[in-house]
């Protein structure tokens, strides 16, 4: 219940851009979720599914709250009508939404903290790379100095390939945690990472086809060990 009220408080403030007609509005829900963390820690939690599951996973684990301030600060991001303008810029806010989501998963499970940082990051990474078409479509572009208008170039290419290789730099080796959800999620960001890495400058706008039945034989191997 505890990892599916992180997850949950993460679609809220992810779905934030696609929810709003115009960035203020966005800004106006960020700062309700604000607010509503801000109430979760003062002991005056608001009425909302998403608070209340959250309310009861504070009430058993010792969550770090800036964690979930920054999550939501990296979120105004998503408003901006703009590319990154650099990999530094798109690492930074990768850290910001899913490597502080997954610092969260690791204080819930106890695990090592710069291990589900940096798996959050990467999983982030690779995760931008493969919505390419589904950003397209909304006009908006997280190739670092690519705008959307440039996404069929060779440029857009190289700079689809230096985010994958940071991705691959970043995420960490297996062997250093034994968490079974992040083991898993792990795996499935190495299975996403491959495929994308296969895709060439005439295809990589496309949508990647991800076969489901694999996805669960890695979920499957990851909880028995096999």
């Amino acid at each position: 219940m505890a990892l599916f009220s992180l997850f949950a408080f993460n679609l809220e403030v992810a779905k934030t851009r696609e929810v709003v007609s115009e960035p203020m509005l966005g800004r106006i829900r960020l700062q309700w979720w604000r607010e509503a963390i801000e109430g979760i820690y003062q002991g005056n939690p608001r009425q909302h599914e998403v608070i209340s599951a959250l309310q009861e996973t504070l009430n058993h684990h010792s969550l770090s709250r800036y964690l979930f301030d920054e999550m939501i600060d990296g979120r105004e991001f998503d408003l901006e009508e703009r590319e990154p303008k650099d990999i530094d810029e798109l690492i930074s806010y990768a850290d910001t939404t899913s490597g502080k989501l997954f610092s969260l998963v690791g204080e819930v499970t106890g695990s090592n903290p710069d291990f589900a940082k940096l798996l959050g990051t990467s999983r982030a990474l690779i995760g931008l790379m493969r919505s390419i078409s589904f950003h397209k479509i909304q006009g908006r572009s997280y190739l670092p100095g690519i705008p959307v208008t440039d996404h069929h170039s060779q440029h857009a290419f190289s700079a689809y390939q230096n985010v994958l290789a940071k991705a691959a730099e970043i995420l960490p080796d297996r062997s250093d945690m034994n968490d079974p959800v992040l083991n898993i999620t792990r795996w499935m960001a190495q299975y996403d990472l491959n495929r994308l890495l296969k895709k060439t400058s005439e295809d990589f706008e496309k949508p990647a086809k991800f076969n489901a039945w694999r996805r669960y034989r890695i979920i499957c191997a990851c909880l028995t060990g096999r």
